[in-house]
């Protein structure tokens, strides 16, 4: 009786475009790039957690803080995706973007996107009442905001 060897399938991605560049060994018992995220619908991101003080939860109207917050990080780079967290933990405000090194204005091959995007932000001042000035932003790969924990 005739048989195929499998070559493919399991639990890992079989091309991760944005990050691994080709097929992942199917042979491999471990999975090969744990801790990086695999996206197949779209470009590869750059993903910042954000502590912007205070709950910002109340803070979505109409030419509130967080429209200004989106419109302002958008003169650089896109917004894939983000989320608010109602919670004055330290990661209340997480957002992906493309290009990935949009913020990094670094010439010695570092990358100081966080920081470029901190100042922009703290740069912002008091936005409908809500300060900015105080913002801290760390790059902190594929992490939502959490309202759970006081986790960052």
């Amino acid at each position: 009786m005739a048989s195929l060897t499998i070559v493919s399938g399991g639990s890992q991605p079989v091309f991760a475009t944005d990050t691994l560049n080709g097929p992942q060994v199917a042979s491999e018992a471990t999975y090969t790039p744990a801790g990086v995220p695999v996206n197949f619908m779209g470009p590869k991101l750059d993903f910042f957690g954000c502590d912007l003080g205070a709950d910002p939860s109340e803070e979505a109207g109409v030419n509130g803080m967080l429209q200004t917050l989106l419109q302002t990080i958008q003169q650089t780079a896109t917004v894939a995706i983000y989320q608010v967290a109602a919670t004055g933990n330290v990661t209340n405000f997480s957002v992906a973007t493309y290009p990935t090194g949009a913020f990094n204005t670094a010439t010695d091959g570092s990358d100081n996107s966080a920081a470029t995007l901190q100042a922009i932000i703290q740069g912002l001042g008091t936005v409908s009442g809500y300060n900015l000035g105080g913002a801290t932003v760390t790059n902190v790969g594929f992490r939502l905001a959490s309202t759970a924990t006081s986790a960052s």
